[in-house]
């Protein structure tokens, strides 16, 4: 994939996966929502969440966004992930996670609902692979 249909692909309200490192060395993996912008995904999430705590010790993460039909076209980035309380631009960064997974009318009252999550984990794509179509 080239630049324009990564992020096209990336733009579609697929779950991601994230996989973090435990405190003991295995592999923690979550299915989340997310943004993906300037080559970083953005997810806003509980920061007393396991994932969370795996990415403050060790921020060497991975993210899989992939196809569960044909023509499985999949992502699979690894980064370093920042875990932010009350970030800048928090609120935008939230809005823009919600507006692509739910309907608008929905999403007002999703964001309010959830209104105590303050934690954005942001995860800067060090390396991307991404085909268009599986083997």
């Amino acid at each position: 994939m080239n630049k324009a249909e990564l992020q096209a692909f990336l733009d579609r309200p697929m779950t991601a996966i994230v996989a973090t490192v435990g405190a003991k060395g295995g592999v923690h993996s979550v299915p989340v929502w997310y943004r993906f912008r300037a080559g970083s995904f953005r997810i806003w999430t509980d920061g007393s969440r396991q994932w969370v705590k795996n990415a403050r010790r060790n921020p060497q993460v991975s993210v899989v966004v992939a196809e569960h039909e044909a023509p499985y076209a999949a992502v699979v980035a690894r980064g370093e992930a920042e875990v932010e309380v009350d970030p800048a631009g928090m609120k935008d960064d939230i809005r823009g996670i919600v507006e692509r997974y739910l309907p608008e009318g929905e999403v007002d009252a999703y964001i309010a609902q959830w209104a105590a999550l303050r934690t954005i984990v942001r995860i800067e794509a060090l390396q991307i692979r991404a085909w268009g179509r599986g083997y």
